[in-house]
């Protein structure tokens, strides 16, 4: 007769469990265009799935029921990282020609597999569990390490691809907002805190307890990374897909960049803000750096370094305070009292009202109500 007896812990785990292999499966056959980046997280949601496995079969006692099953390899955790790197890598890469170098980044786990299946040839003739072997008590708590420290490693450089991602867009896109994943920022800040706390709670366990904290002290921290990991799946599935209205290369012609010498630069940058003014290009609430540079028949890069060094601003900054330098000339005529502030944002090349909130708070300080309020009280 079999007996398993549950405690919470161990009973949410087989929950988030069951929850975060459905969503592997989810991912592995999404129709989203970005189907590497769902798979890297499938199967880091899979790799999780099996780990909480492999710890609830010899807490609830299951392999005393089910012979040879801790003889299948389960742990396959020093390919978190490079799963979870892979995934941000995949959803933060601009450039779809871009070929990423992968397998190096697995062998670790290919040797993790290897031995395991050492500690399981040197337990069978012993009728001894993998766990029970002596190679298992001196390599364990070294891999378990180097999982925890790879996942912080991999998490930070994840991080900053993140923060490098968020600059491109903002230097490339008028609308950047549109384009952001600050929920992707904050789930990886989530994400290095727990494992920096994990880190230190097994430094304490290895050098304080002998390595001899039983597997319930360690159930938080393995429903944590559950929790995590489908949290990370519901946010794929919940968010639109980013689609860039135009191909613009993050690299592009360097040669073209350093064309313009630092005395021309001024000029230029003059050059530049009587186009986008008199032709009114601002208003087109679509525009991206790549069309402007069409518009004007330059490179993306020219166009750039005239903006990041000459105005020194960024794309967004430079299109945006046109915008708002429109939407305030609408505001104090008379006329368009009438008018709501969305219609005219929408008038100046906003295309969102989130955005024209956040861009006219941040060049102004105050709020289109608070701005329109103090504007009332002056002419009256």
């Amino acid at each position: 007769m079999i007996e398993l007896t549950f405690n919470v812990y161990s009973l949410l785990i087989s929950i988030a469990l069951i929850i975060a292999i459905t969503f592997g499966f989810l991912l592995l056959f999404s129709r989203h265009k970005n189907k590497k980046a769902d798979r890297f997280l499938a199967v880091l949601l899979f790799i999780v799935a099996f780990w909480n496995a492999s710890v609830l079969i010899l807490d609830l006692g299951i392999h005393r029921y089910v012979i040879g099953i801790i003889w299948v390899p389960l742990t396959y955790t020093l390919a978190l990282g490079p799963c979870y790197y892979f995934y941000i890598r995949y959803m933060t890469l601009v450039d779809p020609n871009k070929k990423l170098i992968v397998w190096p980044h697995f062998i670790p786990v290919i040797i993790q597999v290897a031995l395991f299946l050492i500690e399981v040839y040197q337990g069978i003739p012993q009728r001894l569990g993998y766990f029970d072997t002596q190679v298992y008590v001196i390599f364990e708590p070294i891999v378990n390490a180097l999982a925890i420290v790879s996942l912080m490693i991999y998490g930070y450089i994840a991080r900053k691809r993140i923060q490098n991602y968020h600059v491109w867009v903002e230097n490339n896109y008028s609308h950047y907002h549109r384009y952001t994943l600050n929920w992707l920022l904050r789930l990886s800040t989530i994400f290095l805190i727990v494992f920096t706390l994990w880190l230190g709670y097994f430094v304490i366990d290895y050098f304080l307890y002998n390595y001899r904290l039983n597997i319930f002290e360690y159930y938080p921290f393995h429903l944590t990374l559950a929790v995590i990991s489908i949290w990370l799946s519901v946010e794929s599935f919940s968010k639109p897909e980013i689609i860039y209205p135009d191909k613009i290369s993050p690299s592009g012609n360097k040669e073209a960049s350093n064309s313009i010498a630092n005395n021309e630069l001024h000029e230029q940058a003059y050059w530049l803000q009587e186009q986008i003014e008199t032709n009114l290009l601002y208003l087109d609430p679509e525009l991206s750096l790549k069309s402007l540079a069409d518009t004007l028949n330059l490179h993306p890069n020219t166009v750039s370094k005239i903006i990041n060094d000459g105005l020194m601003l960024t794309f967004s900054d430079c299109i945006n305070q046109y915008r708002i330098k429109s939407v305030i000339n609408k505001l104090e005529d008379r006329e368009n009292d009438q008018c709501t502030f969305l219609a005219i944002a929408f008038d100046c090349g906003f295309n969102s009202k989130t955005t024209f909130n956040r861009v006219f708070k941040k060049q102004l300080g105050l709020t289109p109500l608070q701005y329109k309020n103090n504007l009332q009280k002056k002419l009256d």
